[in-house]
């Protein structure tokens, strides 16, 4: 979705900082057909709407927001607005490499490298570290918004806690908010999962490069017993 967000005619230079989907239902193993259309074309703010059809039944839908670039350097200081979150440690190159093979997750997750700070296992928050082997569409390059939002969308994966042997969880959508795009391959995902004891909960998450923190992102989780 995010691919085709960034494939929409941009009339001024803009950069994607939020992008939200929502899932209307589960998404088949097939070619789907895609439509991406700007809805609000502003000097500075756009809005951009991306569908993918499997025949004539949507299966997902996006809404992302895009803002101008400012041609003059931003006076702004950002060590004023610096927080404890915003800088990630420790970094992949002193974290756990986990098999994506031998945990049994889908043909998509083999392509990514995912590190921890420690072994992952359910009721193990921490840092995990992510970076994707592949272009996300063939023949394309990967652009940095895209990076980050194909790797985001596994916050709620990082920030798990329940043993996924007694429970299984779906994300009804994703929100990705970012103030700069990643530098680099590596994309980090501090997470945490909430919920109520009612079937419904929230994975938050702040995401980050090496250099530091980048954005933010959150999914809503069914959680029913296997």
């Amino acid at each position: 979705m995010a691919h085709l967000v960034e494939s929409a005619p941009r009339p001024i230079p803009v950069r994607t900082c939020r992008h939200t989907v929502d899932l209307m239902r589960g998404v088949p193993l097939v070619p789907l057909r895609p439509e991406v259309e700007v809805i609000r074309a502003g000097r500075r703010i756009q809005l951009v709407r991306a569908s993918l059809f499997d025949g004539a039944v949507e299966v997902a839908r996006s809404t992302s927001l895009r803002m101008r670039v400012a041609e003059a350097p931003n006076p702004l200081d950002p060590a004023r607005t610096a927080h404890a979150e915003d800088e990630p440690h420790p970094k992949p190159a002193t974290s756990m490499l986990l098999s994506m093979t031998d945990v049994g997750l889908p043909a998509f997750l083999r392509a990514v490298e995912f590190r921890r700070e420690e072994e992952y296992r359910s009721g193990a928050p921490g840092l995990a570290w992510l970076r994707m082997h592949n272009a996300m569409v063939a023949g394309h390059p990967t652009s940095a918004f895209v990076r980050l939002a194909t790797l985001a969308d596994m916050a709620s994966m990082a920030a798990q806690y329940l043993d996924h042997e007694e429970w299984t969880t779906i994300n009804a959508d994703l929100n990705v908010t970012a103030f700069r795009d990643p530098v680099g391959d590596w994309i980090g995902i501090r997470g945490l999962h909430k919920n109520d004891g009612d079937g419904i909960g929230l994975s938050e998450a702040v995401l980050y490069d090496l250099g530091g923190r980048v954005g933010r992102a959150t999914a809503s989780i069914l959680i029913e017993p296997r």
